[in-house]
């Protein structure tokens, strides 16, 4: 099935990924030449799920209007150089496909092969103090010179530091936003935004273009830098907000969490939790993450093959290539 397909299929009310992968599950088509085809494609999927009794169906004047918005985005996208990678498509980053709540739809600005290298998340507070800042930013050096893409959010605090250090270091990083990326916000890292653009990095939403800030998708948007990423390392953090959403996506996420020895109340909780984590206190401390996120990504590529394995008799696996701790570069 096509991107303007699934684009239709996302743009119609009350459709989301649960219809869109059984939809995807039953049908082989490629083309869509009129609303009437997305009805078939539907019923098709419903036909198989017959006693599904909560399925959806959608009028013919509701697919019209969501046949045009997919039409509009991708034209629009096209014109902003926005790529729209689909779960169909090859390069739909491996890692983040393994979440249960993955986008059915991603829409990038500059480099998508970034987001199949390996990924950490560097998140924390808007409003740092001097010395969390500052280690946001070593940390996002440390690790751009270790291999690692940085995974952010482009907010101002923790996550501008993290993008900041990774492209000091020459490296690339990575921005999740919660909006259309005809927009950034917050206006004051445009040039922030243009940077890791120009430095072969991308900027990523799981929203078409027009779409407009809500709260709740911040929220949303915070499982997708820890779904890209093999950890999410907490620099400095409330107990309340975003990274605290971010921490708790990678415990489901079964990635690694990583949280800076801090006096933050957000850091002291997560510091004091049952939950498996690595409490990074010195610069060596970067091993055990590396070595740890070592093993996550052959347990995710072990995964990922098997199953690859079930649903094609013809396939390259993922080649498990680790990154050597014993080779890493230490100084802060």
């Amino acid at each position: 099935m096509n991107t303007l397909s699934i684009l239709s299929l996302n743009e119609i009310p009350k459709v989301g990924l649960r219809i869109i992968e059984k939809v995807l599950s039953t049908t082989q088509i490629s083309d869509l030449q009129s609303p009437s085809d997305l009805i078939e494609i539907l019923k098709k999927a419903n036909a198989k799920y017959k006693n599904n009794n909560k399925s959806y169906m959608p009028d013919i004047e509701e697919v019209k209007v969501a046949l045009e918005k997919a039409h509009n985005i991708i034209n629009c996208s096209r014109l902003k150089n926005i790529q729209i990678i689909s779960i169909k498509d090859a390069n739909y980053p491996k890692y983040l496909l393994q979440i249960p709540d993955h986008p059915v739809l991603l829409h990038v600005l500059g480099n998508a092969d970034a987001l199949n290298r390996e990924c950490i998340a560097i998140v924390g507070t808007r409003k740092p103090t001097d010395y969390g800042f500052s280690m946001a930013k070593k940390l996002g050096s440390l690790f751009a010179k270790n291999g690692y893409v940085v995974v952010s959010g482009l907010a101002e605090g923790i996550d501008t530091a993290a993008h900041l250090g990774a492209l000091d270091a020459g490296g690339l990083t990575i921005a999740v936003v919660a909006h259309g990326l005809d927009t950034i916000y917050p206006q004051s890292n445009k040039m922030l935004a243009d940077e890791i653009i120009k430095n072969k990095g991308a900027i990523v939403s799981e929203y078409p273009v027009g779409t407009e800030i809500k709260r709740s998708y911040f929220v949303k948007r915070d499982r997708i830098q820890s779904g890209l990423s093999l950890g999410v390392f907490v620099v400095e953090t409330g107990k309340e907000g975003g990274t605290m959403h971010t921490a708790n996506f990678c415990k489901k996420q079964n990635r690694i969490l990583i949280v800076l020895q801090h006096s933050a109340s957000g850091n002291m909780q997560l510091m004091s939790d049952n939950t498996s984590k690595i409490i990074f206190k010195e610069d060596n401390d970067a091993v055990l993450v590396i070595n740890a996120m070592n093993s996550i990504k052959k347990e995710l590529l072990n995964r990922i093959n098997k199953e690859s394995s079930i649903h094609s008799n013809k396939k390259e696996k993922c080649p498990a290539k680790t990154i050597n701790s014993a080779q890493m570069v230490l100084n802060l």
